[in-house]
């Protein structure tokens, strides 16, 4: 038994490197066919990109955990929406609809009530 989970492993392990390897020369590729043609920049070798991943990876966001729920403020806001809905009554629900349902970047065009379930 033993014996089978450690080359599932393995093969996990050689995936990754596999993996890790291709995606690492597809950039490289990519990189020297479109940004030194459109753009004029210098091309990459291997470690070159490599090393552009690996910095990519660290500025947007790095190697620890992904949270991808949006982390604790997210529930707070869910559990309060979800107390706030329970409290409307229907009319209120359907406003309230209405009122998420345009984009919300547009003006509006009718002049701003308090939220119902905010309190003053």
């Amino acid at each position: 038994m033993r014996h089978i989970k450690w080359q599932w492993v393995a093969k996990g392990v050689a995936f990754a490197l596999v993996f890790f390897f291709v995606f690492t020369g597809v950039t490289m590729f990519l990189w020297n066919h479109l940004a030194v043609e459109i753009f004029g920049l210098p091309a990459l070798n291997f470690t070159q990109t490599l090393g552009l991943m690996i910095l990519g990876r660290l500025l947007t966001g790095g190697f620890g955990p992904r949270r991808w729920g949006g982390g604790f403020g997210s529930r707070m806001r869910g559990k309060y929406m979800s107390e706030r809905w329970q409290r409307m009554s229907p009319e209120e629900r359907e406003k309230f609809m209405q009122r998420w349902g345009r984009h919300r970047f547009q003006e509006q065009k009718e002049a701003d009530e308090p939220d119902p379930g905010i309190p003053s």
